[in-house]
């Protein structure tokens, strides 16, 4: 079986389109550039010259179309030059008959090597019948007005769009695959958070690139945040919401952003995470709202968003420690905090959301030594808690007792709605754990009974990281790592799901990873923070692996055949303008 990571395995020669001073409208070029104007700088590269196209930071080049003039299926790559400018080092990139544009993403570092080579981005695979193919400058709003430095763009050179036609075989298996669902077995994870922080987006269309990449890949589910303790991603009528109408000042320039972003959208009667599920559902992939449990407060600066919130105004519902120390947390060993939160999530699924997703990833303690924990272990066990080990088998034991009572409660509520809402199948439970079984254990997270007991669907352990923090250790090394999920979810009808991290790895690393996991018991591979730059939809190179890691067959006849290097996405520049690009030094 061929390996048909990009465009590989496809039997037809490349077409590499380099003539972009092509592009329409014609006023929007110029050999010299200028404000809005893309510049044309004719270039050598190993097989082919052309003539790329280059806007930088302060350009705000618009769209421009490039007339194909092709029919049929075609893998499509967009060729770029990836030099070391400011900015955001992306660009838009749609197909006219298209309604959202995809989002490309390169890497600048080592730059005065970079300068030397372009740098070839696989995009996706599509019927090129009757289609151009349309470019425009990423910008983002960072100051009112219209003077330098009010947007900020991202730098950028196209250089070519290389077409591989597909064989009506080739088309036929393309169908197949689709309309199978074998390979779909990959989850992804947006914050809702990231794209306003980072862009500023302001309709609908910049919230569907989040959504788009996944469109046709082994992807089939989208965990998509709908708040973080009463601050929700959506016009609640609960909690609050992230305009902070009565802040001007911030700690950084993207919690700005942030605000202006759904200020905007509620300005124009636009509900962002509607939009995202709508086009989630569109591309076929399933939308589960994820809910932070625990993120009820951050301390200074980062605080401006929870001034005045719930937990300001709850005191008397927070965790304290043994010595009677508030924590920053409010704790479910209090009834109106788990009913504060079932209220939400029935408010969540007053959209046709597939399921939800409680995460204990982040900002543990969920409970510590309130006072109906002292005062029911007593009663039970004729002690007072404070008095024995923190890690004392009864008193761990107990406070899972009292979170699994809390999942139980969330699956009921879950149901009950699914039975008034006539739904044919029930709203899934998820629940993002830590990776390492004795800090569940640790923080009341019992996650061997919620998959026995089906009050769960889906297992996510988030990387074996103590505290689920960024260390080097964030990642999984060996299969023993993940058996003690295996062994909880063995015989249960709970999915395991355990997180790829770090973020970032190269393709064969994606490769090495997703198999030793399938191997120790995976049933699904969970991705977080899968957008923007930082993220990994991005479409570089490591997206290329990525996007595929549900064909456990290709990935398994890799592993066999040596694990073999998966490519190499680049091609020597000899030429850019009038400068000899095999000479360039640094300096």
């Amino acid at each position: 079986m061929a390996d048909c990571i990009t465009d590989r395995g496809l039997r037809a020669a490349p077409i590499y389109v380099s003539d972009l001073e092509r592009c329409q409208p014609a006023d929007r070029l110029s050999p010299d550039g200028g404000i809005r104007r893309w510049q044309t700088i004719s270039y050598e590269a190993e097989g082919f010259s052309g003539v790329m196209l280059k806007a930088g930071p302060e350009t705000r080049a618009p769209e421009v179309r490039y007339p194909l003039g092709m029919t049929g299926w075609h893998a499509i790559s967009i060729g770029v030059h990836p030099t070391s400018e400011e900015g955001l080092p992306q660009t838009l990139v749609k197909l006219s008959g298209d309604d959202t544009y995809s989002v490309l993403t390169w890497d600048t570092g080592g730059h005065h090597l970079r300068r030397k080579q372009l740098q070839e981005i696989f995009w996706k695979v599509a019927d090129l019948n009757g289609q151009a193919v349309d470019f425009c400058q990423l910008m983002r709003r960072i100051d009112p007005g219209d003077g330098f430095g009010s947007v900020q763009c991202g730098g950028v050179h196209i250089a070519y769009i290389k077409l591989v036609p597909l064989t009506p075989a080739e088309v036929d298996a393309l169908y197949t695959e689709q309309r199978g669902g074998a390979h779909r077995l990959l989850f992804a994870h947006n914050d809702a958070h990231g794209p306003h922080f980072l862009y500023r987006p302001t309709s609908a269309e910049e919230l569907r690139r989040e959504v788009e990449p996944y469109r046709d890949t082994d992807f089939s589910r989208m965990y998509w945040e709908s708040g973080s303790g009463d601050v929700l991603h959506y016009p609640t009528k609960i909690g609050r919401t992230p305009d902070i109408p009565n802040i001007t000042e911030f700690a950084r320039v993207g919690d700005r952003l942030v605000a202006e972003s759904w200020r905007s959208y509620f300005k124009a009667g636009l509900d962002p995470f509607a939009i995202a599920l709508e086009h989630t559902h569109a591309i076929g992939l399933e939308f589960h709202a994820a809910y932070r449990l625990a993120g009820w407060t951050y301390p200074p600066p980062l605080d401006h968003n929870f001034r005045g919130g719930y937990y300001e105004n709850h005191p008397e519902l927070r965790c304290v420690d043994r010595d009677g120390k508030c924590l920053p947390r409010l704790s479910y060993a209090f009834r109106e905090i788990q009913d504060y939160c079932l209220a939400l999530l029935r408010e969540m699924a007053e959209y046709p959301i597939d399921g939800i997703c409680l995460l204990f990833n982040r900002r543990p303690p969920y409970i510590a030594y309130e006072a109906p924990l002292l005062e029911a272990f007593a009663a039970t066990h004729g002690s007072d808690p404070r008095e024995l080990s923190d890690i004392d088998p009864m008193w761990l034991e107990f406070c899972g007792g009292v979170m699994t009572n809390f999942i139980r409660r969330v699956r009921e509520e879950m149901d009950a709605i699914s039975r008034e809402q006539g739904r044919g199948r029930r709203i899934e439970v998820s629940a993002c754990v830590l990776g390492l079984e004795e800090e569940n254990r640790y923080f009341g997270l019992d996650v061997a009974a919620w998959a026995r007991e089906g009050s769960i669907d889906v297992l996510i352990p988030y990387s074996p990281a103590p505290l689920a923090m960024p260390t080097e250790e964030d990642t999984w090394s060996n299969p023993s790592q993940l058996e003690p999920f295996a062994r909880a979810t063995q015989g249960t009808s709970c999915l395991l799901a355990p997180n790829i991290m770090p973020r970032h790895q190269s393709p064969e690393d994606f490769r090495r990873n997703a198999y030793m996991l399938y191997g120790a018991g995976a049933d699904r591979l969970f991705f977080w923070d899968s957008a923007g730059p930082g993220g990994r939809a991005n479409y570089q190179p490591m997206w290329n692996a990525l996007r595929r890691l549900g064909h456990r067959e290709e990935i398994a006849e890799w592993v066999q055949a040596g694990e073999p290097a998966l490519g190499d996405w680049t091609k020597p520049l000899l030429a850019l303008g009038d400068w000899d690009m095999t000479v360039i030094a640094p300096g």
